[in-house]
């Protein structure tokens, strides 16, 4: 897909990031866009963002991890704009370190519905409209995370491992059963400057608020590719019709060692990383305090 005027390109997760880099870029290039987060605010303000630079698109909140609301979704882009063109399962956040042992169910599955469940549901709901176009492109966001385990960083792993299996098995299919008329594509970040670990769900998580802003420092002091930046890579990709995106040198870096020595490359991580030793201790007890509107995905 060269030319994306008036396409119409769905975003998961576009009220920071990634995702809203990408509903900016596709506006500029004429696209209209259909973009969803869980924060009102936030998603508004991308919306008001794209519309001054002259775009048009519509924006629902909705927590992705709800089938019944992207089943929803899908049927009311299309109702709204006739069809869809591209869809990015985009929407994602991750933990602040703790090791699986010492990691809550609650939080557990919580990620999972949003990183795992809500990139199966967006795929599954969207699909049999991309399917009747002349061209049509399905991106899954998965990450660094998904080519290889990290210490500290279950959940996440678990699901982005999730998302590429899922993702590479689903391109497969569509090639065996004929579909060469959509392009699916799983996109493997490496540190990228978002607010991933600002969106967790502090009513829901058993982590502290203190714990939240830990990892949210971490996270961005270890970022070294800006989100328009992984933005442009993504639109590229679809220009250039990869079943691949590696984002950022230590992506690639990584790739490159896992493949090199898929058994043996935690000696390496070992050797370059500081592994948080609190990580591996329980999680201190929650106190209960009175919270607002619960704030999901």
């Amino acid at each position: 897909m060269k030319d994306f005027k008036d396409k119409i390109v769905v975003i998961t997760g576009a009220g920071s990031g990634m995702g809203r880099e990408l509903a900016l870029q596709f506006a500029e290039k004429g696209a209209k866009v259909a973009i969803n987060d869980w924060n009102h605010d936030t998603l508004n303000e991308t919306l008001a963002m794209v519309k001054e630079k002259g775009g048009e698109g519509i924006a629902r909140r909705f927590d992705v991890s709800d089938k019944k609301a992207i089943y929803d979704f899908a049927n009311e882009v299309v109702s709204y704009f006739g069809h869809v063109d591209v869809v990015i399962n985009n929407a994602g956040f991750t933990l602040p370190a703790r090791s699986i042992e010492h990691t809550e169910y609650e939080d557990f599955e919580r990620l999972m519905g949003v990183n795992m469940w809500g990139v199966i549901y967006g795929s599954k709901a969207f699909l049999p409209h991309l399917k009747k176009r002349p061209e049509g492109v399905l991106m899954n966001t998965s990450s660094v995370f998904g080519i290889f385990g990290f210490p500290t960083q279950g959940p996440y792993c678990t699901a982005k491992f999730a998302v590429r299996g899922f993702t590479e098995t689903l391109r497969q299919e569509l090639k065996i059963e004929g579909t060469e008329n959509v392009q699916v594509c799983c996109i493997h970040p490496g540190g990228i400057k978002t607010g991933i670990v600002a969106n967790i769900d502090h009513s829901k998580s058993s982590l502290s608020k203190e714990e939240i802003e830990e990892g949210k420092k971490m996270f961005d002091d270890n970022a070294p590719t800006t989100a328009a930046d992984a933005a442009t890579q993504i639109i590229r990709a679809i220009e250039k019709k990869n079943p691949k995106l590696l984002i950022g040198r230590d992506a690639k870096i990584m790739d490159f060692i896992t493949r090199l020595f898929p058994t043996k490359y935690g000696k390496y991580l070992l050797k370059n990383i500081q592994v948080n030793l609190e990580a591996y201790k329980p999680a201190p007890k929650k106190k209960t305090v009175k919270t607002m509107e619960s704030e999901s995905v």
